[in-house]
């Protein structure tokens, strides 16, 4: 399901928008899709690897998930 909003952007993102659009056959809404789920899989990993050094972020051995996969 799609639906449709409207963003504000500075003209020379949208320039630039056009030109990467026209080049590389897409359509500027995919290209835009394709830059916000680019954006929030960085965020999750960042979030993770922050998790990660403070020491919240819960770890499982290598031996542990093969026992829990059966393997």
């Amino acid at each position: 399901m799609t639906k449709k909003i409207t963003i504000t952007l500075e003209e020379s993102l949208v320039e630039e928008l056009a030109t990467i659009a026209m080049d590389s056959g897409k359509k500027k809404a995919q290209i835009i899709r394709e830059a916000l789920q680019d954006y929030f899989d960085i965020q999750a990993v960042t979030k993770t690897l922050q998790e990660y050094k403070m020491g919240t972020l819960k770890t499982v051995s290598h031996q542990d998930v093969r026992a829990t996969l059966g393997l």
